[in-house]
């Protein structure tokens, strides 16, 4: 792990994902592989799972984006200690996500202080075949701990 400081935090968004396991960003059971504030990344880890699948047993188009959502955003939030909205999210289907596992790789383009701008890519594990990439931006919101009050 590239900085534990920042692996850390994401572990704790994680964390807080897995105390509401109904929904959707707990079902996606994201683990951390690696992460760099200096280097502007993240890497999770995602386990296909039976109700991901499409009719043809590929990762479902709306799973793919949502990954991308998700982790992009988890990044975001643990590099800016805010809140984040997304504001907008592109996603291109370049080949059948058929695997079992994946890497959703995140790069964090421009980190400011009302925006942050991200790159992603899904990395089928096994063969290291780029599937999809994905561009997407977050509005930030208020502080982490004061949005995680309840």
């Amino acid at each position: 792990m590239k900085d534990k400081e920042l692996a850390k935090e994401i572990e704790e968004i994680l964390e807080d994902n897995r105390q509401m396991p109904e929904r959707v960003n707990a079902r996606l059971n994201l683990q951390l592989v690696d992460c760099s504030r200096e280097e502007g990344f993240t890497e999770f880890a995602f386990d296909v799972e039976e109700w991901c699948l499409n009719p043809y047993n590929g990762v479902h188009g709306g799973i793919i984006c949502t990954l991308f959502d998700t982790g992009l955003g988890i990044g975001a939030v643990a590099i800016t200690q805010k809140m984040v909205s997304t504001t907008d999210i592109a996603v291109s289907y370049l080949r059948p996500m058929n695997g079992s596992r994946y890497i959703i790789r995140a790069e964090y383009t421009q980190v400011g202080r009302r925006m942050v701008r991200s790159t992603g890519k899904a990395i089928d594990a096994e063969t290291g075949v780029v599937c999809a990439t994905s561009m997407a931006s977050f509005v930030l919101t208020e502080s982490r701990k004061k949005g995680l009050q309840v």
